[in-house]
């Protein structure tokens, strides 16, 4: 069993849990990672490691079908946005080569990336959803009509990790960023209440999620989770399944909740590992495991909730010395 995995950053831990979780099967397995830059330090964790074009260069595709060929890879797994869109367009072509894309269906990929039409989606499929409007004119409106107040949290319609999120008071700085921004806004109730964490796992085979951990967030920094711990709430893991069955998701799922005055509220989905991943992992909900078995055509049982509440997690920071 050999697992790729693009783009790998500083994401160190997930491949020292795929390297462990893969070590456990019969015949062992292997981990193999690429990244564009020798900065990566995850790429030293890896059994075998790749410097690759960046992915919008021409012939990057090609690229790594002849590492997946090489390497005799059994599945390839993004863990970047834009990358996630790339394969989920071309998944025929890796399959056709005995390969599967560890990714959601295109369709998905690109609702989740766009915040304004997951919420809109989320309405759609009767989910409960923060109030949201894309720019200032669609704000006013909703705001006339009373069904948004201040403060109100703005992020850039199709950003990631957090870039350009900010909490709003008041209209005048909300008019200067909507002035100001390159990309349009999208405006969202401000959410004060607890933030929760779902790491969900859809089976590859079933289709169906087969995994859910929870977890109540402490302390975020950029955009991933550093301080949390895990709960077990029947009406989380239920909100969860009914979310996750209005999107053609595969794989590992991130996704973000809000309850507010009791009300859970959904807010996004990310379709790859999150950066909160680790702490389910250490609770012993193992998606490397999950993976390899949908891998060699073994469809996962479900175990909705099979971890211990009250564990908590706490990042830190960590380094890597290697002679260049």
């Amino acid at each position: 069993m050999t697992i790729l995995i693009l783009s790998c950053g500083t994401r160190n831990k997930l491949l020292r849990f795929f390297k462990e979780s893969l070590g456990k099967r019969p015949g062992g397995g292997r981990v193999v990672a690429t990244d564009c830059s020798p900065w990566a330090p995850a790429l030293y964790e890896a059994d075998a490691f790749y410097l690759v074009s960046r992915m919008d260069a021409p012939g990057y595709l090609d690229e790594i079908l002849g590492i997946c060929k090489k390497e005799k890879v059994d599945g390839i797994l993004p863990l970047f946005e834009d990358e996630l869109d790339l394969l989920a367009k071309n998944q025929e072509r890796f399959r056709a080569e005995g390969i599967v894309p560890v990714v959601s269906a295109l369709e998905t990929v690109e609702l989740c990336r766009d915040k304004y039409r997951f919420y809109r989606h989320l309405l759609q499929n009767g989910l409960p959803a923060l109030v949201s409007c894309k720019g200032l004119a669609e704000f006013d409106r909703v705001y006339a009509e009373g069904k948004i107040r201040f403060p109100v949290f703005v992020k850039p319609v199709r950003g990631c990790g957090s870039v350009g999120a900010c909490r709003v008071e008041d209209r005048a700085f909300l008019e200067a960023l909507c002035r100001h921004e390159k990309e349009e806004l999208l405006i969202q109730q401000l959410a004060q209440g607890e933030e929760f964490g779902i790491d969900v796992y859809v089976d590859l085979l079933s289709h169906k999620p087969v995994r859910i951990f929870a977890k109540k967030k402490v302390r975020m920094r950029a955009g991933e989770t550093e301080k949390a711990v895990s709960v077990r709430e029947e009406a989380l893991f239920a909100l969860a399944e009914r979310t996750a069955a209005a999107f053609s998701l595969a794989g590992p799922i991130d996704m973000d909740v809000f309850c507010v005055d009791g009300e859970y509220y959904v807010s996004e989905i990310n379709p790859r590992f999150g950066g909160g991943y680790p702490h389910a992992y250490h609770c012993r909900v193992d998606f490397p495991a999950l993976i390899a078995n949908n891998l060699s055509g073994k469809e996962n049982e479900a175990a909705i909730g099979a971890y211990e509440a009250g564990i908590c997690m706490m990042k830190y920071s960590d380094e890597i010395i290697r002679r260049l």
